[in-house]
């Protein structure tokens, strides 16, 4: 217990001790108008397009009136859409922010602010952090949740690994990641005090663990059931090594990552190791394995672009029959914001559509509505009376074409007004 108090006062008093944003000030109406626009209700059967008025109160939705849109409301901010396209804020579940943080502070500021902007601005207003420095992602999340800057909310993960993967991670000379246990990383053995380890992270922030590598698959059974007790999500790789995709969806996690991990353990009912990888889909074995993701609730972070690069090609293959069969699949890109001129989040939407078997609402109801579902938050991802004030107004209607997604007119975030730029 005096550990984690001695975390909790040293995440305090690195929190507001960066000064690169300290001259950043958003202004958020008392009440705000947006009048005339098409609002967009995305559902797992389609979309639905009225026009209509939205009234934001703060950082909520106070009213959605497809009814009368000459209405009045006194003391407020109106702003007419002209026809403009509403639709809830992205959410990308599968980011890394300060996984690795660059050696400088000044530097690392730079590179973490310069991402944020760029998923603002891109219409991205919430974002899942898969295991990254804690006391740096607690800054900007504080930061996020002031309005200090301009950057969506960031909810972050804490990694639970064996000591093979940690052992390996830590030996690199010009690793700048933390050569210990921290609350947001911790090795996971069977002597493990689970109830202290969850803890730990708890304390640490976080909104899930990250189920890693190198664990059993008692151990990932261990974490999820004491994970759910203290409230928090369980957000696993789908192939811990040796636990198999099988064993993790079997222990009932939250949410599994890359679609391409399904492929490891087709051929097996055992646990597994990295020769254990399927070169081909067997059907039977494949469905048998969605199907108890499906049962037990279990969201897949697909993240096909990234294994689309590296010539993974069975991930869309894994992602289409498990979109046809049910399963919810969420938007993550796992894949750096800085390093192409596009966001990656545009090319994982292209994905689903192109090569998954998505419609176009459908891949944009997994980018809002399960993205926040796959975090485990219910007060956003759809455009209804008292849920956050997370939404992207649009030139032009992006169910006709994916790309007028990127035709941003405004981004609203907490009830903030954010003009496009480029960051």
């Amino acid at each position: 217990m005096k550990n984690i108090l001695k975390l909790s006062f040293f995440l305090l008093l690195c929190i507001g001790t960066n000064k690169s944003y300290g001259q950043y000030q958003a202004k958020k109406d008392t009440l705000l108008v947006l009048k005339n626009g098409f609002i967009i209700k995305l559902t797992p059967e389609g979309a639905i397009v009225k026009k209509g008025t939205l009234v934001i109160e703060k950082d909520s939705i106070k009213e959605v009136n497809y009814l009368n849109t000459a209405k009045t409301y006194a003391n407020a901010k109106v702003i007419d859409l002209n026809g403009k396209y509403i639709l809830p804020g992205l959410i990308d579940t599968h980011v890394h922010l300060a996984t690795a943080p660059k050696e400088g502070r000044n530097e690392n500021n730079a590179f973490m602010e310069q991402q944020l902007n760029k998923m603002l601005y891109s219409g991205i207003t919430t974002v899942r952090d898969m295991a990254g420095n804690a006391i740096i992602l607690s800054d900007y999340t504080r930061a996020s949740n002031l309005n200090q800057i301009p950057a969506p909310s960031i909810f972050y993960a804490s990694q639970f690994a064996g000591p093979k993967y940690f052992n390996a991670i830590r030996s690199y000379s010009t690793n700048t990641r933390s050569k210990r246990d921290r609350p947001w990383a911790q090795t996971i053995v069977d002597s493990t005090n689970m109830p202290l380890a969850i803890a730990r992270a708890k304390g640490a922030g976080v909104t899930g663990i990250k189920i890693y590598a190198n664990l059993k698959p008692l151990l990932v059974t261990k974490i999820v059931k004491e994970a759910k007790k203290q409230g928090l999500q369980t957000w696993s790789h789908a192939a811990v090594f040796p636990a198999s995709p099988l064993q993790v969806a079997t222990a009932k996690v939250n949410t599994m990552s890359h679609a391409w991990d399904m492929m490891y353990g087709l051929n097996t009912t055992d646990t597994i190791t990295r020769s254990d990888l399927a070169k081909d889909i067997n059907c039977d074995k494949l469905d048998s394995l969605l199907l108890i993701m499906k049962d037990n609730h279990i969201i897949l972070d697909a993240t096909n672009y990234i294994g689309q690069n590296n010539k993974m090609h069975n991930s869309v293959k894994v992602t289409k029959q498990a979109h046809k069969l049910g399963i919810k699949v969420s938007v993550g890109t796992d894949w750096p914001y800085l390093y192409e001129p596009e966001i990656p989040f545009y090319k994982e939407l292209r994905l689903l559509i192109d090569k998954c078997g998505f419609t176009t609402e459908e891949a944009l109801y997994s980018a809002t509505k399960i993205g926040a579902e796959s975090i485990g938050l219910t007060d956003r991802g759809v455009i209804e009376n008292g849920k956050k004030a997370d939404i992207i107004i649009l030139n032009k209607n992006p169910l006709k074409d994916l790309e007028n997604l990127k035709d941003l007119h405004i981004i609203i975030k907490s009830g903030i007004i954010y003009k496009k730029e480029n960051p």
